[in-house]
């Protein structure tokens, strides 16, 4: 398996990276880091941001131009999840390692100014572009409590990858990068089943659903979109509060509140943030 020194951000293909900037500041208190820009060999253009109470980033991309792969993908899915990606030591023996797995990563490995980069296509994964890099130095990567924005931010829990086989697909994660898994459940009567995978030097953990019989959420979401990354979770200051930030925007969450089996959460839709699902929970009090 591979040997992983930290998870290091998610990325999000959107049409115009500044609104999408302002909009999660202002919503989830993310902050601004740095912008990078479009170069031969890097057809987009974007920022990094911060999230509180992490040194996990979310970046941001805008294709630069009809033929870059972010306009591609923007065509083909609309805003969203694009990628994930983590640091490992050594990219050379990372990709070696990969072969060995069975795993051929696609295009070799690439650089760049800070890094050197090898990917994982979503066919070999089960539906995510997982990014592995090894930094060109070692400059420390400092965490920032922040602020909480409209939300009351306060941790990002999880990430959800909706799949057809929970248990292949959390098998590969085992074996290609080492997750162990946390917990699992059935909710039978809402369709799906699942399972929590700690990843290996981080805080993140990444969440596994399929979906029990042929009807439901998750079963309409596999034949419209396919094995992929679903939502992301975070923990919120208090949910009666993010209830009366979201409607001071305008903005009503579907579903309603739900929390019998877990903790009380809502979802923010895609159409309310350019693209991404986020559920947001609180803990229990006391």
């Amino acid at each position: 398996m591979l040997t992983l020194t930290r998870f290091d951000h998610i990325s999000m293909a959107a049409h115009d990276w500044r609104e999408q900037r302002d909009r999660f500041e202002r919503l989830f208190g993310f902050r601004f880091l740095r912008q990078f820009n479009a170069h031969p060999g890097t057809p987009f253009e974007g920022c990094v941001t911060r999230m509180r109470n992490t040194k996990i980033e979310w970046e941001l991309l805008q294709p630069d131009g009809p033929d870059s792969f972010v306009q591609r993908f923007l065509d083909q899915r609309g805003p969203g999840l694009h990628h994930l990606t983590v640091q490992v030591p050594d990219i050379e023996e990372a990709v070696a390692e990969l072969e060995r797995l069975g795993v051929t990563p696609f295009g070799g490995i690439s650089q760049d100014t800070m890094w050197w980069m090898a990917y994982i296509h979503p066919r070999d994964s089960g539906g995510v572009l997982w990014q592995l890099y090894q930094p060109k130095s070692d400059n420390p990567v400092n965490g920032t409590k922040g602020v909480a924005g409209a939300l009351g931010f306060r941790r990002i829990d999880h990430v959800s990858l909706a799949s057809p086989d929970l248990e292949a697909q959390a098998a590969w994660q085992e074996r290609v990068f080492g997750m162990e898994v946390e917990s699992r459940w059935d909710v039978a009567d809402q369709g799906y089943k699942g399972c929590l995978m700690r990843i290996p030097n981080t805080e993140l953990k990444l969440e596994i659903i399929e979906p029990l019989g042929d009807e439901g959420f998750l079963q309409d979401f596999l034949a419209n979109r396919g094995k992929g990354l679903h939502h992301v979770s975070c923990e919120v200051e208090s949910i009666d509060d993010a209830l009366d930030a979201l409607a001071a925007e305008g903005i009503e969450t579907p579903g309603g509140v739900g929390g019998e089996r877990w903790k009380r959460n809502i979802f923010l839709s895609p159409r309310d943030t350019n693209g991404v699902l986020f559920q947001l929970f609180e803990e229990p009090s006391g």
